[in-house]
């Protein structure tokens, strides 16, 4: 392993992908009629921005640190200072897409605050990571735009090295580990089956117990290539094969065609988008969970749709986010606590 030697140190701004259209059925029945339910405030992901402080002396220079475009790192300290190169077919936490050079700053300029850069992040990084991935980034998959930045006491050196890349993020900013080059693998944001969401307030959290309170519980994947061979399907037809696929699994995880409604469950999934779907994304999750009175969110469920279940009519308090720089989600990976890669 290739040791990555630190420069900088890690702080989170608060960008999130767009949400996405959920499809649900009515709770009532598993095979009762599909309506469309728009759930304001649902964002899947959260991107970081990472620095890293110098702990070394010399300090490297900028050139020493240049990563070039499908390196993968990884690290486990808190504050990221034990940053490694790893091969990327080995558990990490961040794939390089490219280094810019932030040259229409001057030696005199002062450092960036947080807005300003999550600004340069989304103007400069989208762009270079959609590049450096040959148009093979799904904007609503399971990966987010992220950087490793100058800290300020580089910056006040003259580092202007921004090296941008992509990572699997939770809504609060932990980093899940991941395997395999972003660019050659499906990047459908799903889960594998038994993994429940938390509730983070109305919307959806990070991976949880599903003895926790959680909004939602995967109870399958399916994949749409096989259906559709000649280009982008359209919701409806989405919706005709994951109404038939989404009840079936339902029906083998919960134990019953009945099971799901009885315990006050919706069955739902949300359908690919046609960027998702040129970008080579074709897998959904089929979900459970229950929405608040008002649909403005989801609410809080305890238990699996395999047991005891528990719906409360209140809406769940937002989960606290990290103090902390870079949290990590300490390998290894489970289906329970993490979203690990999905299986191919």
């Amino acid at each position: 392993m290739a040791s990555m030697r630190p420069h900088d140190a890690p702080v989170k701004p608060d960008g999130h992908r767009a949400s996405r259209r959920i499809r649900r059925i009515t709770a009532g029945a598993v095979l009762g009629a599909l309506v469309t339910l728009v759930v304001v405030g649902v964002p899947t992901g959260k991107a970081a921005l990472l620095a890293i402080e110098p702990t070394l002396s010399p300090t490297p220079s900028a050139q020493s640190l240049r990563a070039p475009a499908h390196t993968c790192l990884t690290w486990q300290l808190p504050d990221a200072a034990d940053v490694a190169v790893v091969n990327c077919s080995a558990p990490h936490l961040f794939e390089v897409t490219g280094t810019l050079d932030l040259q229409d700053f001057d030696a005199g300029a002062a450092f960036p605050d947080p807005a300003r850069w999550q600004q340069l992040v989304a103007q400069r990084c989208t762009e270079l990571t959609t590049q450096a991935l040959a148009d093979h980034f799904d904007p609503f998959g399971r990966f987010t735009v992220g950087a490793i930045k100058p800290s300020e006491a580089g910056w006040l050196r003259g580092d202007r090295t921004l090296r941008c890349g992509v990572q699997s993020a939770g809504r609060t900013g932990t980093l899940f580990a991941t395997t395999g080059n972003a660019q050659a693998q499906d990047q459908s944001d799903v889960h594998p089956p038994g993994t429940c969401l938390g509730n983070d307030g109305k919307a959806v959290g990070d991976p949880v117990d599903c003895a926790l309170p959680h909004a939602i519980e995967i109870v399958g994947i399916v994949d749409l290539k096989g259906a559709f061979t000649k280009g982008y399907p359209d919701e409806a037809a989405q919706d005709r094969v994951l109404n038939t696929e989404c009840t079936g699994l339902a029906k083998d995880f919960a134990g019953g065609p009945a099971v799901v409604g009885n315990k006050g469950l919706t069955l739902f999934w949300e359908t690919l988008r046609m960027q998702s779907w040129q970008a080579g994304s074709t897998r959904v999750d089929c979900r459970l969970g229950a929405f608040l009175p008002d649909r403005s969110g989801f609410a809080p469920v305890t238990g699996s749709v395999k047991g005891p279940v528990e719906v409360s009519k209140q809406p769940a308090p937002a989960a606290p986010r990290n103090p902390g720089p870079a949290p990590v989600a300490a390998p290894p990976v489970t289906a329970v606590d993490t979203p690990a890669a999905p299986p191919p």
